[in-house]
């Protein structure tokens, strides 16, 4: 739990130098983008396929199988729940629409990849991948037409770095062949990254929240309440009560519930703002979630620890 805990004070240390860098404005709007785009069409990709070199067993497979499953049985739930709660709120339609998809849809790229491999190394990033891909599938069909209310673009699916470095390092995993040291070393120095590159993204995000908008507003509240606390906490009920009927590797069970505990993704902000559907709302529950799961994240992890064990 020691370990866990560090792990996450790192991180934290890095979301405040992120912070510091952009109200010293070391970074503006122009380096942020590029620190993202350098994030997603390279080190993340990178970091994907390193995870691939993890020793094959059969337990792994298993392993990659239960978090594709847990994956699939959220979104799928999740919509149908959300679906039926937004339905009863008085509200625009574009701020339906909204609260809907941030309190579904987390930040499995910028959070949930550096947080399972600082967490668990090789091992946890795989696994985050399987589940990042079951998120991409349902992100880029459901989600993208819900922000949208266009036909979804599928390129935009098969084209993403992610989905296809994910796809290179299941295969990989799979084969029996491995990289030579040399190539894995050089592969690790720029996957190695993903880290301190997201932290520090997120805590240069955080300066430009306005403070009193955050506070006020409620909707805000019920989207970061479903998005960090409800949804995780269903998930990991659901894992505890399936634990007790089929064996779950401890470092599954956590992935599991840990994925799903993560803050507001950050695709949800960028489709918005394209189609116009209620940007400011969205921006200011992202920040929120980000904000609050200083505490809620290592609140799971806790629990995680203490039921399932390290």
């Amino acid at each position: 739990m020691t370990a866990l805990l560090f792990s996450f004070l790192q991180m934290m240390v890095l979301i405040i130098l992120g912070f510091i860098l952009r109200k010293t404005r070391v970074i503006d709007e122009r380096v942020q983008m590029g620190l993202s785009n350098i994030l997603v069409h390279a080190v993340l990709p990178f970091n994907l396929i390193s995870s691939s070199q993890y020793e094959y067993s059969r337990e792994m497979i298993l392993a990659l199988i239960a978090v594709a499953g847990a994956a699939l049985c959220y979104f799928t739930f999740s919509i149908i729940g959300m679906r039926i709660v937004v339905g009863k709120m008085k509200m625009e339609d574009p701020e339906k629409r909204v609260v809907l998809m941030t309190s579904i849809f987390m930040n499995t790229g910028f959070v949930g990849f550096p947080l399972m491999g600082a967490i668990f190394g090789a091992k946890g990033l795989l696994l985050a991948s399987c589940y990042n891909m079951v998120f991409n599938i349902f992100m880029y069909t459901y989600g993208e037409h819900k922000l949208s209310r266009q036909k979804a673009n599928l390129r935009n699916l098969l084209v993403n770095p992610v989905t296809i470095a994910t796809i290179i390092a299941l295969v990989l995993f799979i084969i029996p062949w491995r990289m030579p040291d040399r190539l894995k070393d050089t592969i690790d120095i720029v996957g190695n990254m993903t880290v301190p590159l997201a932290m520090i993204m997120i805590g240069s995000t955080l300066t430009t929240v306005d403070i009193k908008k955050l506070v006020t507003d409620k909707l805000s509240y019920l989207s970061t309440a479903m998005r960090l606390i409800i949804f995780p906490a269903i998930m990991l009920g659901a894992v505890v009560i399936v634990s007790h009927y089929v064996h779950i590797m401890p470092v599954t069970a956590t992935t599991i519930v840990m994925m799903t505990a993560l803050p507001c993704g950050s695709m949800n902000v960028i489709f918005s703002e394209k189609f116009n559907c209620a940007p400011k709302l969205c921006a200011r529950i992202f920040a929120q979630t980000v904000v609050v799961m200083i505490a809620t994240i290592p609140f799971f992890l806790w629990v995680c620890t203490k039921l399932f064990g390290n």
